[in-house]
């Protein structure tokens, strides 16, 4: 899971440069956000939570992986946006 929320992440970057013709990167993990949220309610995971913390469980028994710690942040914050927030 880990692996495709990192491979979601690079994907959106490099869309983002393409898009843009290199003129617009997403540098902060607060740019990258509200993408998370769009695809985090696109996805219509149907225990988006329950991935969370397995994720969280398993970063908890290992060190390093601070991107993935990051990357997991913004799907937490997104999961949450989307469960209490958006609106269907």
């Amino acid at each position: 899971m880990l692996v495709c929320l990192s491979l979601m992440n690079a994907s959106l970057k490099t869309e983002v440069v393409d898009h843009h013709k290199g003129r617009l990167e997403l540098e902060a993990m607060d740019d990258v956000l509200p993408l998370f949220i769009y695809c985090v309610a696109m996805s219509n995971l149907k225990h988006a939570a329950s991935c969370y913390n397995m994720m969280d469980d398993y970063l908890r028994q290992i060190d390093n992986f601070e991107l993935e710690r990051k990357l997991l942040c913004n799907y937490d914050v997104a999961v949450k946006y989307v469960r209490l927030e958006w609106e269907n």
